[in-house]
Protein backbone atom coordinates (compact mmCIF):
# COMPACT_ATOMS: atom_id res chain seq x y z
CA UNK A 1 0.00 0.00 0.00
CA UNK A 2 1.16 3.55 -0.72
CA UNK A 3 0.35 6.79 1.03
CA UNK A 4 -0.33 9.61 -1.44
CA UNK A 5 -0.84 13.33 -1.12
CA UNK A 6 -0.72 16.44 -3.27
CA UNK A 7 1.22 19.64 -2.62
CA UNK A 8 0.33 22.89 -4.36
CA UNK A 9 3.53 24.78 -5.13
CA UNK A 10 3.09 28.29 -3.77
CA UNK A 11 4.96 31.55 -4.02
CA UNK A 12 6.61 30.79 -0.65
CA UNK A 13 8.27 27.70 -2.14
CA UNK A 14 9.95 29.57 -4.99
CA UNK A 15 13.20 31.48 -5.39
CA UNK A 16 13.72 34.63 -7.54
CA UNK A 17 14.25 32.38 -10.60
CA UNK A 18 10.65 31.21 -10.18
CA UNK A 19 11.43 27.59 -9.35
CA UNK A 20 11.18 25.75 -6.03
CA UNK A 21 14.18 26.54 -3.82
CA UNK A 22 15.60 23.10 -3.02
CA UNK A 23 15.37 23.32 0.84
CA UNK A 24 11.60 23.69 0.41
CA UNK A 25 11.54 20.14 -0.96
CA UNK A 26 12.95 18.98 2.39
CA UNK A 27 10.04 20.70 4.13
CA UNK A 28 7.65 18.96 1.71
CA UNK A 29 9.28 15.61 2.55
CA UNK A 30 8.84 16.30 6.28
CA UNK A 31 5.22 17.39 5.75
CA UNK A 32 4.57 14.16 3.85
CA UNK A 33 6.00 12.06 6.70
CA UNK A 34 4.02 14.00 9.30
CA UNK A 35 0.79 13.69 7.28
CA UNK A 36 1.39 9.93 6.84
CA UNK A 37 1.74 9.39 10.58
CA UNK A 38 -1.43 11.42 11.16
CA UNK A 39 -3.23 9.39 8.45
CA UNK A 40 -2.29 6.20 10.35
CA UNK A 41 -3.75 7.64 13.57
CA UNK A 42 -0.45 8.61 15.17
CA UNK A 43 -0.05 12.37 14.80
CA UNK A 44 3.27 13.58 16.19
CA UNK A 45 1.52 15.13 19.18
CA UNK A 46 -0.28 11.84 19.85
CA UNK A 47 3.01 9.90 19.78
CA UNK A 48 4.55 12.40 22.18
CA UNK A 49 1.65 12.18 24.61
CA UNK A 50 0.94 8.42 24.45
CA UNK A 51 4.41 7.00 24.01
CA UNK A 52 6.77 9.82 24.98
CA UNK A 53 8.25 9.33 21.52
CA UNK A 54 9.32 11.31 18.49
CA UNK A 55 10.66 10.28 15.09
CA UNK A 56 13.59 12.49 14.13
CA UNK A 57 15.21 12.10 10.73
CA UNK A 58 18.63 10.48 11.09
CA UNK A 59 19.49 10.19 7.39
CA UNK A 60 18.11 11.79 4.26
CA UNK A 61 19.10 11.28 0.65
CA UNK A 62 17.38 13.12 -2.15
CA UNK A 63 17.81 13.11 -5.93
CA UNK A 64 16.35 15.91 -7.99
CA UNK A 65 15.06 15.23 -11.51
CA UNK A 66 13.22 18.37 -12.65
CA UNK A 67 12.09 21.73 -11.26
CA UNK A 68 8.62 22.85 -10.17
CA UNK A 69 7.13 26.30 -10.49
CA UNK A 70 4.47 28.25 -8.65
CA UNK A 71 1.02 26.82 -9.37
CA UNK A 72 2.28 23.30 -10.14
CA UNK A 73 0.66 20.42 -8.26
CA UNK A 74 3.21 17.98 -6.92
CA UNK A 75 2.00 14.38 -6.50
CA UNK A 76 3.78 12.58 -3.65
CA UNK A 77 3.78 8.91 -2.71
CA UNK A 78 5.34 7.21 0.29
CA UNK A 79 6.20 3.56 0.97
CA UNK A 80 8.18 1.92 3.73
CA UNK A 81 11.30 0.10 2.51
CA UNK A 82 12.36 -1.41 5.81
CA UNK A 83 11.31 -1.64 9.44
CA UNK A 84 13.89 -2.25 12.15
CA UNK A 85 13.54 -2.41 15.91
CA UNK A 86 13.66 1.36 16.35
CA UNK A 87 14.00 2.75 12.82
CA UNK A 88 12.19 2.80 9.50
CA UNK A 89 13.38 3.59 5.98
CA UNK A 90 10.89 5.41 3.77
CA UNK A 91 10.87 6.18 0.07
CA UNK A 92 9.08 9.32 -1.09
CA UNK A 93 8.61 9.90 -4.80
CA UNK A 94 7.23 13.00 -6.40
CA UNK A 95 6.02 13.92 -9.85
CA UNK A 96 4.34 16.83 -11.55
CA UNK A 97 2.20 15.95 -14.56
CA UNK A 98 3.89 12.53 -14.81
CA UNK A 99 7.37 14.09 -14.79
CA UNK A 100 9.56 12.92 -11.89
CA UNK A 101 10.60 15.82 -9.65
CA UNK A 102 12.54 14.21 -6.80
CA UNK A 103 13.00 10.93 -4.98
CA UNK A 104 13.96 10.85 -1.32
CA UNK A 105 14.98 8.11 1.07
CA UNK A 106 14.40 9.01 4.71
CA UNK A 107 15.54 7.11 7.78
CA UNK A 108 13.57 7.87 10.93
CA UNK A 109 14.42 6.64 14.42
CA UNK A 110 11.89 6.32 17.22
CA UNK A 111 13.32 8.10 20.24
CA UNK A 112 12.30 9.33 23.65
CA UNK A 113 11.68 13.04 23.92
CA UNK A 114 12.90 15.44 26.55
CA UNK A 115 16.29 16.12 28.08
CA UNK A 116 17.74 12.65 27.57
CA UNK A 117 17.04 11.27 24.09
CA UNK A 118 17.33 7.49 23.65
CA UNK A 119 16.29 5.04 20.94
CA UNK A 120 12.98 3.30 21.56
CA UNK A 121 11.54 0.15 20.04
CA UNK A 122 8.68 0.99 17.69
CA UNK A 123 5.44 0.51 19.66
CA UNK A 124 3.53 -2.57 18.42
CA UNK A 125 0.41 -0.67 17.37
CA UNK A 126 2.46 1.81 15.33
CA UNK A 127 4.55 -1.03 13.83
CA UNK A 128 1.33 -2.77 12.75
CA UNK A 129 0.17 0.34 10.88
CA UNK A 130 3.58 0.93 9.26
CA UNK A 131 3.72 -2.68 8.02
CA UNK A 132 0.70 -1.98 5.82
CA UNK A 133 2.92 0.41 3.83
CA UNK A 134 5.87 -1.97 3.58
CA UNK A 135 6.95 -2.39 -0.04
CA UNK A 136 7.49 -6.15 -0.11
CA UNK A 137 9.52 -6.00 -3.33
CA UNK A 138 12.05 -3.63 -1.76
CA UNK A 139 12.01 -5.35 1.65
CA UNK A 140 12.73 -8.74 0.04
CA UNK A 141 15.93 -7.46 -1.58
CA UNK A 142 17.19 -5.53 1.49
Amino acid sequence: MRYSREELIRFRHCDPAGIVFYPRYLEIVNDTVEDWFEHMGFAFKTMQQRFGAGVPTVNLNIRFASPCRQGDRLQLSLVCNRIGDSSIVLSIRSAQADNPVFEAEVVLCFTSIGERVEKLSIPAEIRHQIQQYLDETIAATA
